[in-house]
């Protein structure tokens, strides 16, 4: 099965690859041009993306704040949404929470880093991931593949039957000789 992940923003984040195999992540700017230019940027990425990489499930953060969400990102979800159903690829929506749980042991918020201001908390909760998919051996050029990698790696452990996400920690370090 392969998954492709998108953190959709303005700056998106997107890993794709198979259960097992380390992703590939990288991350596209959709401009800042006007609303339209920037929905029909995300129109052409999304088919772009399942047209090279023929994903069998797409994978994306789930737009957060309720009634206070933010409306360009609900849109830029759409135009995902749009184009995976139009591709026939089945979409999985995911909070941003359930995510950091799964990949960080903990849904970590800005409460987490009361020194910081919440702008910064949000900054270091997106390296801290960024630091873990390094110790994974991912290859993340950026925060935003970085948070797409962590949601590939939620929906590798979540979507996929029989999946065994790769051991880290303390316990295996020995075996990869890091100790």
């Amino acid at each position: 099965m392969k998954i492709l992940a998108l953190d959709i923003a303005t700056n998106t984040g997107i890993c794709v690859g198979t259960p097992g195999a380390d992703p590939k992540a990288w991350s596209v700017n959709l401009g800042q041009a006007p609303e339209a230019r920037r929905l029909s940027n995300a129109l052409r990425m999304a088919h772009g993306l399942i047209e090279t990489h023929k994903p069998d499930l797409i994978v994306v953060e789930a737009a957060i704040g309720g009634k206070n969400a933010s409306a360009y990102l609900t849109k830029l979800l759409g135009c995902v949404e749009g184009c995976a159903y139009n591709r026939g690829v089945n979409l999985v929506s995911v909070y941003p929470a359930t995510v950091r749980k799964h990949f960080m042991g903990k849904a970590k918020t800005s409460r987490d880093f009361p020194h910081l201001k919440p702008a910064k908390a949000k900054q270091a909760i997106k390296e801290e991931i960024a630091q873990r998919c390094r110790l994974l051996g991912w290859d993340v050029p950026d925060l935003d593949a970085a948070d797409a990698a962590a949601t590939w790696d939620w929906a590798c452990a979540t979507q996929v039957r029989g999946f065994q996400a790769k051991p880290t920690g303390e316990l295996f370090s020995k075996i990869r000789g890091t100790r």
